[in-house]
């Protein structure tokens, strides 16, 4: 009989003792697990966070450079138009406009104009001329001769026309003696007259072409 009581003694504390150790081992497991979540979720948040930080400063980095690219193609365009400018139109119609105004006899003809339209007003008197020192040599006897064949009563010494060189390369420089009036008759004005019309047709060429289109390329 106290045999039987002590094996069921100890049958009991061997029971209680494998379902304590199973017990003891589920919630170790379910710590480790749970733990392991917990490490997973913070580990996979940390890292979404990498990856979107990374794609922002990507995508950042990619809009810095498109538009540095836009204004490099900007400029290239602005200096492409410039050169293109200068040697199709102001190189070459320079070149013809100086060789037009250092022809003497089509300079007198201008200047002839020019006199015979101041001269209409009475009160005008002295005038002053500006050429290159090599067309004042060539004018000089000219100015004198159109002076003496102004007609009426401003004929002769009643307008004073001086002829000097000061800086003028082609062309002259017409104006009174007091410098009320001055017109520029020059290479260089002539030339900024014509671009002025001629540059705004010429640049619209380039008005197509798409600077964003080409930054992308």
């Amino acid at each position: 009989m106290a045999d039987t009581k002590l094996q069921e003694l100890i049958e009991t504390l061997k029971k209680h003792g494998v379902e304590s150790g199973e017990e003891a081992s589920r919630s170790i497991i379910e710590g480790a697990n749970q733990k392991a979540n917990e490490i997973l979720l913070k580990a996979k948040a940390e890292a979404e966070s990498i990856v979107s930080s990374a794609r922002e400063e990507a995508e950042k980095n990619h809009r810095q450079l498109q538009s540095s690219m836009e204004i490099a193609a900007s400029q290239l365009m602005t200096d492409l138009k410039r050169t293109i400018e200068e040697q199709i139109l102001a190189l070459p119609m320079k070149q013809k406009i100086s060789e037009t105004l250092d022809d003497t006899k089509f300079l007198k003809d201008l200047m002839t104009t020019c006199v015979r339209e101041y001269v209409k007003n009475p009160e005008h008197t002295d005038l002053n001329v500006l050429v290159s020192k090599e067309q004042q040599e060539k004018l000089t006897d000219f100015t004198m001769e159109l002076v003496k064949a102004l007609p009426g009563e401003r004929k002769g010494g009643n307008v004073t026309l001086n002829l000097r060189s000061d800086g003028v390369a082609f062309g002259f420089i017409i104006g009174t003696g007091d410098g009320v009036v001055r017109l520029d008759f020059t290479d260089e004005a002539f030339l900024e007259l014509f671009l002025k019309y001629l540059a705004p047709r010429f640049r619209s060429y380039f008005k197509a072409i798409d600077v964003k289109g080409l930054s992308s390329k």
